[in-house]
């Protein structure tokens, strides 16, 4: 399982990989898959299931919390969360 950290452009972002990174967590920026996406052109942060808590709370703490949450199963399935 993976979550999808969702911002409103890319260069939120890849700060906030930027920022997860220099925090030790491995964050991968994609484009958020249109199936969720409720804006034209939306991206994400990936993470695992078990940097999920850690990588939201840096974030905030960061000033650049995600839009949204989104969980997606090892079989791609998309569970829109917070």
């Amino acid at each position: 399982m993976h979550y999808l950290l969702t911002f409103r452009s890319l260069t939120y972002a890849q700060r906030a990989a930027r920022v997860l990174e220099r925090a030790g967590v491995t964050g991968t920026v994609s484009r958020l898959p249109k199936s969720v996406s409720t804006r034209g052109c939306a991206y994400c942060v990936i993470v695992s299931a078990r940097n999920r808590e850690r990588a939201v709370n840096i974030l905030t703490s960061a000033g650049l919390a995600p839009e949204r949450v989104i969980a997606r199963d090892t079989n791609g399935v998309l569970e829109v969360g917070e």
